[in-house]
């Protein structure tokens, strides 16, 4: 069966109704923040310690400097950290798309039983779910078009990180040598190096369409 056709729906439904326990109930949404957050370090430190462990690190395939890495590691201090509505809109804006862009179409490097296979699942689903509980969260993040920018920004920022990792260690971070294994969006977007400039453009379109719903559900109370 294809992992997709399971965990995709799964993770959507199941982050939607956390996010509503989160929303209705304070007292649970704090709950979940705490919950949601060690699980995110759990399988984030599964995906950067396995490597060492079993002596397969290589700097082309496993840096923390994947999109959904630098997400990660925004949500984990968003969820943790309190009331820091910046930080929220941040690591809201970039979790979205890039934990479901991975879960939709995955590349996780591994397959069973390794732990680096369930954690790249565990990871994406995760943040997906904590992204909604944050987006719903009363005080929710901050929303508006600064955030916009900030996170096209901070995206810009580890793409050009990227640039020169990849380049120093013929790695692929971001896809920005060659797009995945299989089908994958990056593929209509051209040959290389069009899709990453049409990527680097249509970011801000889809940072603002995944801002959307928080920016309902606050009800402008984020508008600042």
């Amino acid at each position: 069966m294809n992992p997709v056709a399971v965990a995709l729906p799964i993770s959507v439904a199941g982050a939607g109704v956390l996010a509503w326990v989160g929303r209705r109930s304070p007292s649970a949404a704090s709950a979940l923040h705490l919950a949601l957050a060690g699980l995110l370090a759990a399988s984030e430190a599964t995906l950067l310690l396995w490597p060492l462990l079993t002596r397969s690190w290589a700097a082309s395939s496993n840096l923390p400097l994947q999109l959904s890495d630098l997400a990660t590691i925004l949500m984990i201090g968003a969820l943790a950290g309190g009331r820091m509505p910046r930080l929220a809109g941040l690591a809201y804006l970039l979790a979205v798309p890039s934990a479901l862009l991975a879960l939709a179409f995955p590349a996780p490097g591994a397959v069973p039983p390794s732990p680096l296979y369930f954690a790249f699942w565990v990871d994406h689903a995760t943040l997906l779910a904590g992204a909604m509980v944050i987006g719903a969260a009363r005080p929710g993040p901050k929303v508006g078009w600064s955030m916009v920018v900030w996170a096209w920004l901070a995206t810009t920022a580890l793409a050009s990180i990227d640039g020169v990792v990849n380049l120093a260690s013929r790695g692929d971070y971001m896809f920005l040598r060659r797009p995945p294994a299989g089908w994958d969006p990056l593929r209509i977007m051209g040959p290389w190096p069009v899709y990453v400039l049409v990527a680097f453009l249509i970011c801000p379109v889809v940072l603002a369409i995944v801002e959307l719903p928080a920016w309902v559900l606050q009800g402008g109370e984020g508008r600042r």
